[in-house]
């Protein structure tokens, strides 16, 4: 008896070793925080400004809300229509709120990574189809693209922590969303909130029936590393 007695008592204090060795010994890192710089100011109006940011590399163009200024809503008014937007409603609220699709979805993209931070897209910024071009090209990678006819490519398989561009004929971005655990998150216009949707088919044909391609993307780890290293040098 004693010797079982002596056993289990070595095994659970093996086991109490092992695993407070394996906890303090997780690999624990602080995300790379990607800071931007304001270089100038090119518009400024009553209810926002626009500004160039340095964001890496790249000077980008964001509009951003001026905190203080109140959004005038008496003006808008319900659609008539009772398609997919009108079932989702305006805002009508009291604070400025101007975010597009394509801050949204670079927002929700660094939002749900472990290893970045920003600061810059966010409820209260909108950036143009030139800026996030930029930013794609620049700092993400191409990973698969695929075109919507036939309709049944809307149906394969997509990978994970992705963000979607959706391009139309011309070649030019018209949308773009992040995908993340069969949940697409799409923001369609500074008046409407937020929205998750589970069928790509389906949100296409009633809302952006003029996308050709779709392209999908996912940061490149090396070129931003680099980017953010150039960057804090120069601040030395």
């Amino acid at each position: 008896m004693m010797f079982f007695r002596y056993l289990i008592i070595t095994l659970l204090l093996n086991f109490i070793f092992i695993e407070v060795y394996c906890q303090a010994n997780l690999p624990t890192h602080s995300p790379i925080a990607i800071e931007s710089t304001t270089l100038d100011t090119i518009k400024l109006e009553k209810k926002y400004m626009t500004i160039d940011v340095l964001w890496l590399n790249d000077t980008i163009r964001v509009s951003i809300s001026r905190q203080g200024e109140k959004t005038d809503t008496s003006s808008y008014k319900q659609p008539k229509n009772k398609g997919y937007f009108a079932s989702k409603g305006y805002f009508f609220t009291n604070e400025a709120n101007i975010q597009n699709c394509f801050s949204y979805a670079l927002e929700k993209y660094f939002e749900n990574s472990e290893d970045y931070s920003q600061n810059i897209f966010r409820e209260t910024t909108n950036i143009d189809g030139v800026s996030l071009e930029k930013i794609l090209n620049n700092y993400f990678k191409r990973i698969s693209e695929f075109s919507t006819n036939p309709r049944k490519n809307l149906r394969k398989p997509i990978s994970n922590d992705v963000l979607l561009a959706f391009v139309d004929n011309t070649g030019e971005i018209i949308h773009a969303v992040y995908y993340r655990d069969e949940i697409f998150y799409t923001k369609n216009g500074k008046l409407f909130q937020p929205d998750t949707f589970k069928y790509l088919n389906k949100f296409l044909q009633k809302n952006y029936g003029d996308t050709k391609q779709i392209i999908v993307y996912k940061i490149d780890d090396e070129r931003v590393k680099e980017a953010c290293a150039i960057s804090a040098s120069g601040s030395l």
